[in-house]
C-alpha cells in the first residue's frame, strides 16, 4: 500500500507540473503577441487604437460638457470633419496621406472665446500614416517640446508656446491608427498638466468606445489623479 500511494502521489505532482507548464506556456504566447520579446501583457498598459471605428464613436469620444477642464464649456458642440486638412500641419493645406475620418470641438473659457481650448482627433488608416501625421502635426519647434508624464500613447509631447504664443500649450498623441490634438490657447502660466490631462482624457475615451463601452473619463478625473 505505502507504494501504491506513493506512486499515485508522484502521477499527481507530474500532471500539476505538466499543466502549469501548458498555462505559462499559453500565457506567454498571448502577453506577446505580434509585440515579440518578452515584454508582459498588463492590464493596466494602454490599448492602441487599432479598430476602424465609426464616425460615432471617434465624435463620441470628444470631451463634452461637464467633462472637460474647470471652466471651460463646449463652443458651438462637436463638430465632424469631411475635409481632414486640420489632421496636417498648420501650414500644409491638404488632407494628409491615410487619413480616413476625424472629430473636433472647441471650448470656451468662462464663457469667453478670448482663451479658448481645442481637441481634434484623426484616424487613419494605418499606424504608419497616423505616425508621419504625427510629426508633421506637432511641428519642428523641437526647443520647446517637453515629454508628457507619463506618456499618452505610443507618441506623445508637449508644446510650450508654440509660434509667437504666450501662456498657450499644445499637446500631441498618437495611439495606434489614431492622432489626438490638445490645444490651450493663454490662461495656462506655461503650465502643461490641463493640456496633458485633456489629451490622456481624449485617448482613455477613444479606448473605452473601442471596446464598446460609453465614454466616460473627464479631464478633471485625469488631473486629480496626475495631483495625486
Amino acid at each position: 500500500m505505502p507504494r501504491v500511494r506513493l506512486s499515485l502521489v508522484a502521477a499527481l505532482v507530474g500532471m500539476t507540473a505538466l499543466t502549469a507548464c501548458s498555462s505559462d506556456g499559453g500565457e506567454s504566447t498571448s502577453a506577446t503577441g505580434s509585440s515579440g520579446g518578452d515584454k508582459a501583457a498588463s492590464s493596466a498598459a494602454p490599448k492602441p487604437i487599432t479598430k476602424n471605428l465609426p464616425q460615432g464613436a471617434i465624435t463620441q469620444a470628444l470631451l463634452g460638457e461637464g467633462e472637460t477642464l474647470p471652466g471651460y464649456s463646449p463652443h458651438d458642440g462637436k463638430s465632424v470633419t469631411e475635409e481632414g486638412e486640420y489632421c496636417n500641419s498648420t501650414e500644409e493645406d491638404s488632407i494628409p496621406k491615410g487619413w480616413a475620418l476625424g472629430s473636433n470641438a472647441d471650448y470656451e473659457y468662462n464663457g469667453s472665446t478670448l482663451n479658448m481650448a481645442s481637441v481634434d482627433i484623426c484616424l487613419f488608416d494605418t499606424a504608419e500614416d497616423a505616425h508621419n501625421a504625427y510629426m508633421s502635426w506637432k511641428g519642428t519647434e523641437t526647443s520647446k517640446e517637453q515629454p508628457t508624464k507619463p506618456s499618452v500613447g505610443e507618441e506623445s509631447t508637449l508644446v510650450i508656446n508654440p509660434g509667437a504664443s504666450e501662456d498657450s500649450v499644445y499637446g500631441y498623441s498618437r495611439s495606434g491608427k489614431a492622432n489626438i490634438r490638445v490645444k490651450v490657447d493663454g490662461n495656462t502660466g506655461g503650465d502643461p498638466s490641463g493640456a496633458q490631462a485633456m489629451l490622456a482624457a481624449t485617448l482613455k475615451r477613444l479606448q473605452q468606445v473601442q471596446d464598446g463601452k460609453p465614454a466616460t473619463v473627464t479631464a478633471a478625473d485625469e488631473q486629480n489623479t496626475a495631483g495625486q
